[in-house]
């Protein structure tokens, strides 16, 4: 049996987008419908992870530390809902910075996810709010889904589970 898996791009899919880097836990807001659609995959057998550019990183404007503790907060609050995330992938470099191999839109960390959980990528879907996020699919190799930001995710979750078989 190959791994399926759904990947999902953080700042405007998992949490709401505020038009500027999310810097401390008092802007993070998770976006309605994730808890339960990421329930619904891990409840189909999918792979669900987060990969996300986090240039605020490397422009200091936030520490990798910040980072962690949104991270932590983010898998508290999912857990809390019977939810859970197999992985956070992210890219603290930012282009006005420095040059990365892994910053989307490369497909670098989407690579990394599917070598690590073995997965099928005529099963797998990048679900992201920006034209970068349905490159770094295609340049990986799998299908890229864009969707408004912010918006309930919970229908687009729901074709995925119906059109993407054991």
């Amino acid at each position: 049996m190959s791994t399926k898996a759904v990947f999902l791009d953080r700042d405007g899919v998992v949490n709401k987008e505020i038009g500027d880097y999310v810097t401390n836990i008092k802007d993070f807001q998770i976006n309605p419908g994730v808890s339960q659609g990421i329930k619904r995959l891990k409840d189909a057998g999918f792979v669900v992870a987060i990969i996300s550019n986090q240039g605020g990183v490397s422009r200091g404007l936030y520490s990798k530390n910040t980072l962690n503790c949104l991270h932590d907060l983010l898998c508290q609050q999912l857990s809390r809902m019977g939810a859970g995330l197999d992985e956070i992938y992210t890219c603290p470099h930012h282009d006005a910075m420095e040059k990365c191999l892994c910053r989307k839109p490369a497909g670098l960390m989407l690579e990394k996810a599917i070598a690590r959980f073995d997965v099928d990528k005529e099963k797998a879907v990048f679900i992201g709010d920006s034209d970068r996020d349905v490159q770094a699919a295609e340049n990986a190799g799998i299908k890229g889904l864009k969707i408004k930001a912010n918006t309930n995710i919970l229908s687009v979750i729901d074709t995925i589970i119906s059109e993407i078989p054991e």
